[in-house]
């Protein structure tokens, strides 16, 4: 199942943007399991943006580990990865620094154990994404797993959009902002469109777009900037 989101700006709300040094912010929500108190949230992407603005993704999923504090303004390091996509129902398990995927795990989530005790890691979700046709790999959450404790993951498909000054994909954030609009995707709505205001710095959603074809979305890649 691919999602998409166009987020659409005008000429002077892109101008207003990069004068301020800011970027477009996102954070795609993952419950765990267990639940630990005083996690911080993960912008998965941040991007400075064009007049128009198409983001992707599909369902796949890795796992990875990291030793990066989790503290905000921390870019996350992914240290480990599982080797292509992940299902639910196994266990990955991190030992001798890789991560080993058998059956086992929850159902219908995504399972991670650590079996590593030299050093403190954490454990989370990383998905690709392509904004604006090129494509990037980051985390969606992290939170600390001990030594020969295990993880579940669920992800949601809703988004957090707002801008901040965070230039890299992977930054632990101290709090997702009060006026980022929340969108929620589904498989009967996998996509919509955005607009921004300029007055408030703030963005709205307009309606359930349609996925672009192939060619639209070439041509708007080639389109001249006004």
């Amino acid at each position: 199942m691919q999602y998409q989101l166009t987020i659409d700006i005008d000429p002077q709300g892109v101008q207003n943007i990069y004068n301020s040094g800011q970027t477009i912010t996102i954070v795609k929500s993952v419950n765990s399991s267990p639940l630990q108190s005083g996690n911080l949230p993960v912008a998965w992407i941040a991007f400075q943006p064009l007049e128009t603005n198409v983001v992707t993704w599909e369902e796949n999923y890795s796992i990875y580990a990291t030793t990066t504090q989790l503290q905000s303004g921390a870019t996350i390091q992914m240290s480990s990865t599982t080797s292509g996509s992940v299902q639910q129902g196994w266990l990955y398990t991190l030992a001798g620094g890789i991560f080993t995927g058998t059956t086992g795990g929850g159902a219908t989530t995504f399972n991670a154990g650590n079996a590593m005790s030299q050093h403190p890691f954490s454990f989370g979700l990383a998905q690709q994404t392509f904004i604006n046709n090129v494509a990037t790999t980051a985390p969606l959450n992290a939170i600390p797993v001990l030594y020969n404790e295990s993880v579940s993951f669920t992800p949601l498909e809703t988004i957090s959009l707002f801008l901040s000054s965070y230039s890299n994909n992977g930054v632990v954030i101290s709090q997702v902002a009060g006026n980022a609009l929340v969108v929620t995707l589904s498989s009967q709505t996998p996509s919509a469109a955005i607009g921004f205001n300029d007055a408030t710095n703030s963005f709205f959603q307009q309606s359930t777009a349609k996925l672009l074809d192939a060619y639209d979305f070439a041509k708007r890649l080639s389109a001249p900037a006004r």
